[in-house]
């Protein structure tokens, strides 16, 4: 007989009319009656997170982007759905900025959204709602300049396996103009972003038990460095704690 899990990870995908701002949406769930502790390491991702306890919501936040790891504890017998956002949903969806909560978070009145009256008995429930009700949103909202739909789009095929300069080129958008626009709504330039997201596209071979650096890094003293900076761990000790401590370790997607 198998010993049940502590912990267990779901991850769903948007649908096709809000890929554009939203990467994913997951699941979280401690199965124990302990709090578990976990660490999250920067992703280039923001997100807005509800906490589960007992088929009621006990906590609603929006978090900023993260420059390095962050300690969290998912308390016990929790459920935590969230939502991870990309850089056009803070002017479109949520109609603010999040520069002001870089590396920390914003606790929201349950009701934000009517979150408080959602069925939240699972994952696939309360994706169904709040997709509705963003999507309400964006049709309410004015419309999207192409320089800023074809940023979105490149950043995201890129994984940060770009310069800034050729990002600029590419979409026709000056690089004091994109690194102003990400400052106002993220609070970080156009290069602090594309290190965040190549950054996190390295953890996908030291999962696997690679630590060879992939494009993007000068050699394997840069990547070690780099990966330092983020997590405040080698790549030898992500991959020994990726089933444990790093949660995203075992659930980054490939392209």
């Amino acid at each position: 007989m198998t010993d049940k899990p502590k912990h267990s990870y779901k991850q769903l995908q948007p649908s096709a009319g809000l890929s554009t701002y939203i990467d994913s949406y997951w699941e979280s769930v401690n199965h124990t009656n302990l709090p578990l502790k976990s660490t999250i390491i920067p992703d280039s991702f923001f997100k807005l997170v509800v906490t589960v306890i007992d088929n009621k919501i006990s906590v609603v936040f929006l978090t900023g982007l993260s420059l390095k790891q962050t300690e969290i504890v998912i308390p016990a017998r929790a459920t935590i759905y969230g939502i991870k956002f990309k850089i056009l949903a803070p002017e479109y969806i949520l109609e603010r900025e999040i520069a002001s909560l870089l590396q920390s978070q914003s606790m929201l009145d349950p009701g934000f959204w009517g979150i408080s009256d959602f069925d939240i008995s699972s994952l696939e429930a309360y994706v169904l709602q709040i997709e509705k009700m963003m999507s309400e949103i964006l049709t309410q909202g004015k419309q999207v300049k192409n320089k800023k739909l074809q940023l979105t789009k490149l950043l995201y095929e890129a994984s940060g396996n770009i310069s800034a300069g050729e990002v600029a080129t590419q979409t026709g958008w000056g690089l004091q103009q994109i690194s102003r626009y990400l400052n106002k709504y993220l609070g970080i330039s156009l290069r602090t972003y594309l290190n965040i997201q190549k950054i996190y596209a390295a953890y996908i071979p030291i999962r696997e038990g690679t630590f060879s650096p992939r494009e993007g890094f000068h050699d394997q003293s840069h990547l070690i460095k780099q990966i330092r900076k983020h997590t405040g761990q080698t790549p030898s000790s992500l991959f020994g704690g990726k089933n444990d401590r790093f949660i995203q370790l075992k659930n980054i997607k490939k392209k």
